[in-house]
């Protein structure tokens, strides 16, 4: 499995074919830090567009710019997919907020369970 460190997130390439993004505690992502992210997940699936299950179980959420950019068409050529996975009232409000403001050009879907986050996101590959 490889894996990327960036400032807000652990990014790991798993045997399913699916990025697993890692939100770093207590972190508010911008939009250089999605930007970087997005980059990461390219890189890590070597230029393949491919689904991606994001933990959002710590993080403090993003900038509105941040969240624009993480919706855009440019994201959709990078991810087929993205699952947020969310355990709080906090991650799902950030997961709720995300979703509600930002049209994206990629299916989102907010989870609990990362078993069911994992076999809905195979459905993408």
């Amino acid at each position: 499995m490889r894996e990327i460190v960036t400032r807000t997130e652990k990014l790991s390439y798993t045997d399913d074919g699916i990025v697993k993004c890692i939100a770093l505690p207590d972190i508010l992502m911008g939009l250089d830090e999605a930007k970087e992210n997005i980059e990461a997940v390219k890189s890590i699936a070597n230029g393949k567009i491919v689904p991606v299950l994001v933990d959002i179980t710590q993080s403090k959420g993003a900038t509105k710019e941040a969240r624009a950019y993480l919706a855009s068409a440019e994201v959709a050529k990078v991810q087929s997919a993205c699952g947020l996975l969310i355990s709080s009232s906090l991650s799902q409000l950030i997961g709720n907020f995300f979703l509600g403001l930002n049209k994206t050009k990629f299916p989102v879907k907010l989870f609990k369970d990362e078993a069911k986050a994992i076999e809905w996101l195979k459905t993408f590959l």
